[in-house]
């Protein structure tokens, strides 16, 4: 009887324990999600520092707005020197992390001493270019059109110009960091509008007939304003591209306000619109080789375009070339490319002609 009691004790401290360790085993799983979400997911790279997904993402973001216009979109260098992972690796944090606070003689701003980038940023900033550059994606005809608007039709629009402005005499003048541009009388000195753009409007062009305001933002975003209402009105605006710095419309006479042509930094290419409605009609890469060293460039940017007696010419960098988009009353605009000398040769009658 003893025996059998013990064996019974036995027993149920068996069950008892066995039922214990499935209670522990289902509760360390049920926290496993909970470590998982507490853990940030990382961003590992050889021979670079770690880095949180956030702080990948957020640097990616600061990158491009700061410093792809210099050193490129893929960091191979333009204006700026190539900030690829061989260089920096091997220059390190502590040095890189000082190049961005203090700057350098050579044209790098000072982000940290100025108080645009805080020390945070800076330090991530300084991982995040030892880590190899994500590729941007492409942007074609299809990402083009979605994002083409057109908000006051031409039909619509004043046959002739009903605000008192001195239109010869009106500046625009970028909001960078704020996304608008601000139109301002330089008669009166007084602000006429404030108007939302993209992001860090770069250039802002005027169109042959006066008309016309075109404004583009660093975001690749053009904005067309009409001067001629009663109040500057934005009446169509387009995306041609992920990063871009320039837009022209044609000049030559017969062609006055026919067409737009816009210079992306990414992709590497350059758009064609129609210069009433910002409509795009073509986009021609400009991919390619070199001229001087006859190698194959992934990031060739295309730079301001430049309006001569029959033609536009817009600039490849740093591929030492350019294209001539020539205009004829029977064809459409026809892009052909050819070396830097020409190309300096037709810019510098272009601007001879247009000044």
């Amino acid at each position: 009887m003893l025996i059998s009691n013990r064996k019974t004790f036995a027993l149920t401290v068996a069950t008892l324990c066995s039922t214990l360790a499935l209670a522990v085993t289902h509760a360390a799983r049920a926290d496993e999600p909970a470590a998982a979400a507490a853990s940030p997911l990382m961003v590992k790279a050889a021979g670079a520092p770690d880095m949180s997904q956030a702080e990948f993402d957020s640097s990616k973001e600061i990158y491009f707005q700061r410093c792809a216009g210099c050193h490129g979109v893929l960091r191979k260098g333009a204006t700026g020197k190539p900030l690829t992972p061989d260089i920096t690796q091997s220059r390190g944090q502590p040095f890189l992390e000082a190049l961005i606070t203090y700057g350098s003689p050579a044209g790098m701003p000072n982000w940290g001493t100025s108080n645009a980038l805080t020390k945070d940023q800076i330090t991530s900033m300084a991982k995040f270019i030892q880590h190899t550059p994500p590729t941007p994606p492409e942007w074609g005809m299809a990402e083009t059109l979605k994002t083409w608007k057109v908000l006051v039709k031409p039909e619509d629009r004043p046959k002739k110009q009903l605000s008192k402005l001195n239109l010869p005499n009106l500046f625009s003048v970028t909001l960078r960091d704020d996304g608008k541009i601000a139109l301002i009388d330089g008669d009166s000195k007084k602000i006429v509008k404030l108007i939302e753009t993209g992001y860090a409007v770069h250039i802002s062009r005027i169109s042959a007939s006066g008309r016309y305001l075109l404004v583009i933002g660093r975001d690749a975003r053009i904005d067309m304003i009409d001067l001629w209402p009663v109040e500057p009105t934005k009446v169509a605006e387009v995306k041609v591209g992920i990063e871009a710095r320039s837009v022209e419309t044609s000049k030559f006479k017969g062609y006055e306000d026919k067409y737009t042509v816009a210079g992306s930094y990414w992709p590497p290419q350059f758009t064609i619109m129609d210069g009433e409605t910002l409509e795009p009609k073509q986009i021609v890469s400009t991919r390619g080789m070199t001229v001087d060293k006859q190698e194959y460039h992934p990031e060739p940017r295309s730079s301001p375009p430049t309006n001569g007696r029959s033609s536009s010419s817009t600039s490849r960098k740093p591929a030492r070339s350019c294209w001539s988009i020539t205009r004829t009353s029977k064809t459409s605009p026809s892009p052909t490319s050819m070396p830097r000398r020409s190309c300096m040769t037709a810019v510098g009658t272009a601007r001879t002609a247009t000044s």
